[in-house]
């Protein structure tokens, strides 16, 4: 009976949490009809009196009181400052460990072996964290088995040896071993302790990727680290005891050879005749000769040869040095991440350049590049320091309002700048394109089957204008490949955060389910294959659709491409009539979405198409389809007014201008800016036309602008001509990563002119 009302009192003291609990496990259905709402359900049946058989029991975990709330707040500390957290963290566990090690020993404490714990701690904390992390991303197998086993071996195989490596060789260096004495300290521990953590690691391993959300895995490592940090300190207590008696036997042959020529073999064999106690005497008379001991000075001068025994380094010398080391290391690291840093500029464009004499490669080589430093956390990023007044985050969460901020779409981007398609054509570096500062990224083009586009060598450059030719062909994947590759983004995202995908999808995660940034925008081009007859009508909308079905999920802007000067008879698609219908299309199925908020669409015109008919054809399409709004500018086949007076073009220029394709630089800006103020005027004109046909939509239709765009002064020009967004390409081929920054800067500071 005791017992019985043991349970009853602690079950009713629960029943707040486990309504919760039903609430949102009712919620997360996803409008299953066979599942009522909480407060339909409370009405129709009594509340049960809470029982052990009717009242589901919290996980194990969930139950331990202060623990749970313990672990909850580290939790929430890791979502949101992971590397403080994790350096903290392995701080505590090295201190720990230190501490248990040297009582081991059953020596005083050593503060000095705790201060290179530490250190060595410190330093490992962020890449293993950021290993870790990569683990948990890559090696995803529909077995689950088969996913946590290859994930173990890559550890033990891949990891373990580096870590022990590091752990052992720095604690060397660190005690004052000179390079040899530190790589028979390596060679003697790291082969022992990597057979040895066979017997423990890979079950720890595969209990916590099977068992553990990402923020509890540093937890459970860390108490299981503490023990074995202990064990590799002892490990290396060990190591530091053998080498001293290797050193000290070392000596003593060498005193003993002195011995024999000073005394005479025949001495020395009488000597070694004698009875054992005379041979323990003997031996504890030159014991404190044989110890190593500082010398006391002597004044005979005598030559030091290649054979004498040098002193190794003092501590304090090589803990200053590895400081100083340290220190140079992590400002060379803050300085080339930094988009400020004068290299990205002027640098590494010109490196890429002569690296890569086809432009293609360069450009392929620019993102794997940014992709493999991204994973690693190299990245060039635009540090919150970089423009005080602009921070990267949206106004609304600062205390004051950044002067660049705009609404669009009822998103506050943090800026107006944006990143053109053609950059990322198959979405592998999104992350890394909002990281460089850009409020807007549009990824693609991207076409429903596999193209390869037109042939090589299919990119030209033009160093004396700055500008580029191009004739990919809309080069693409296809919709399933990049659909995989932003579906896999939004999953890591969301188990980071310890939210499901639709959460994520439904922004309950708090930041647009396209770009998974605060104050950003992630655009998604869309457009036909080129096989696709643009006469058949049907087959066209049939490719657009289904890019639609594929990628608007995963986009918060839609935009069809019908302006690419490369692919014959889409600039057709064009004339009002068909590009109504395919519009209207697009913007149907877009509304179909499978999630809360649905993507908006845009579509990219041409620049060449700028006659006064041919614009107002595209505006009343836009109106009459429902569209969001107009990217105006692509690169363009016009060869006229594109090398100013005084340019001089060498015969490589003049041929790669002569080339086929679409012309990008900025020449082209003149044109994009004249653009942008004409489709203002007409979309503005025609609203109130078409204030009745879908209230959906805002009143105003949002403008994009590219072409020629390079600094802050032009990037304002564009926004006050009536764009909303201004969208570099170009500028970023031969400005570098530094670019977005930099435009940001110069606008803050024509902006404060003007108000001052």
């Amino acid at each position: 009976m005791a017992v019985c009302f043991t349970c009853r009192t602690a079950l009713r003291r629960n029943i707040d949490i486990l309504k919760k609990l039903r609430q949102r496990r009712a919620q997360s259905t996803n409008g299953d009809p066979t599942h009522k709402k909480p407060k339909q359900a409370a009405r129709q049946q009594p509340e049960q009196v809470p029982t052990p058989n009717n009242v589901p029991t919290l996980n194990f975990w969930q139950r331990l009181g202060p623990l749970t709330r313990a672990a909850q707040a580290y939790a929430r500390a890791q979502r949101k400052r992971p590397y403080v957290t994790q350096v903290c963290t392995s701080l505590f566990i090295y201190l720990c460990s230190d501490i248990s090690a040297q009582s081991m020993s059953g020596k005083d404490y050593d503060p000095t072996r705790t201060a290179r714990s530490l250190l060595v701690g410190s330093i490992s904390a962020i890449p293993s964290y950021r290993w870790f992390v990569w683990l948990s991303d890559n090696f995803n197998y529909p077995s689950r088995v088969l996913s946590i086993a290859a994930k173990v071996i890559v550890n033990q195989i891949c990891f373990t040896p580096v870590f022990n490596t590091y752990f052992f060789g720095m604690q060397a260096l660190l005690s004052g071993a000179n390079p040899a004495e530190t790589w028979e300290r390596i060679r003697q521990t790291v082969p022992v302790s990597c057979l040895n953590s066979c017997k423990l690691w890979p079950a720890v391993t595969a209990f916590s990727f099977a068992l553990l959300p990402l923020e509890y895995r540093p937890v459970f490592g860390g108490v299981i680290a503490v023990g074995w940090q202990t064990y590799l300190s002892y490990l290396n207590r060990l190591a530091e005891r053998r080498i001293a008696r290797q050193a000290e036997g070392s000596l003593a042959a060498a005193l003993g050879e002195k011995v024999t020529r000073w005394l005479g073999p025949a001495i020395v064999q009488k000597m070694a005749g004698t009875v054992s106690p005379a041979r323990r005497l003997l031996a504890a008379a030159f014991r404190p000769i044989i110890r190593p001991q500082p010398r006391l000075g002597n004044h005979i001068p005598h030559r030091l040869t290649s054979t004498t025994s040098r002193k190794p380094p003092s501590t304090a010398r090589t803990m200053l040095a590895t400081s100083v080391l340290a220190a140079i290391a992590g400002i060379t690291y803050y300085y080339t991440t930094d988009t400020r840093a004068s290299l990205h500029q002027w640098l590494v464009p010109r490196v890429l350049r002569v690296l890569f004499p086809d432009a293609e490669d360069a450009h392929h080589a620019g993102t794997a590049a940014l992709k493999a430093l991204y994973s690693l956390g190299l990245h060039p990023r635009e540090r919150p320091s970089a423009l005080p007044f602009l921070d990267s985050y949206p106004a609304s969460s600062s205390s004051r309002s950044s002067p660049l901020a705009v609404t669009v779409f009822g998103t506050t981007l943090a800026n107006p700048i944006g990143i053109s398609a053609g950059l990322d054509k198959d979405a592998e570096i999104p992350d890394p394109l909002f990281a460089l500062g850009a409020g807007v990224v549009e990824v693609g083009g991207c076409t429903p089957l596999p193209q390869e586009g037109n042939p090589r060598p299919r990119v030209f450059r033009i160093p004396a204008v700055d500008g580029l030719i191009n004739r990919y062909g809309l080069n693409s994947r296809g919709a399933d490949a990049m659909a995989a590759r932003l579906r896999d983004r939004l999953r890591r995202l969301a188990r980071r955060w310890g939210l499901t995908e639709r959460e994520v999808l439904d922004g309950e995660g708090g930041v647009p389910p396209g770009s998974l940034a605060p104050g950003r925008l992630l655009c998604v081009q869309i457009a036909k294959n080129k096989k696709t007859d643009e006469r058949d009508m049907e087959a066209v909308i049939r490719d657009h659709v289904y890019c639609v079905q594929r990628l608007a999920p995963y986009a918060d802007v839609l935009v069809v491409n019908v302006s690419s000067p490369n692919t014959p008879g889409l600039r057709d698609l064009q004339a009002a009539g068909p590009l109504a219908r395919l519009l209207g299309a697009v913007v149907d199925e877009a509304k179909r979405t499978d999630r809360k908020a649905k993507p908006r669409v845009m579509v990219k015109v041409s620049p060449d198409e700028d006659d006064d008919t041919q614009m107002e054809g595209v505006v009343q399409a836009v109106w009459m389809s429902g569209v969001d709004g107009v990217i105006v500018g692509n690169t363009t086949k016009r060869r006229t007014g594109l090398v100013k007076e005084g340019v001089r073009l060498t015969g490589k220029e003049q041929k790669a201008l002569a080339e086929d394709g679409g012309f990008s630089g900025p020449a082209m800006f003149d044109r994009t800016l004249s653009l942008v103020a004409r489709y203002r005027k007409m979309l503005d004109s025609y609203s109130h036309k078409a204030a009745g046909v879908d209230d959906a939509f805002p009143g105003q239709k949002v403008i994009f602008a590219t072409g020629g765009i390079t600094n802050g002064d032009q990037a304002l020009k564009i926004l006050n001509a009536g764009a909303s967004v201004a969208m570099v390409y170009t500028g970023l081929v031969y400005g570098g990563s530094g670019t977005i920054t930099r435009i940001k800067k110069e606008m803050s500071e024509k902006l404060a002119i003007k108000e001052a």
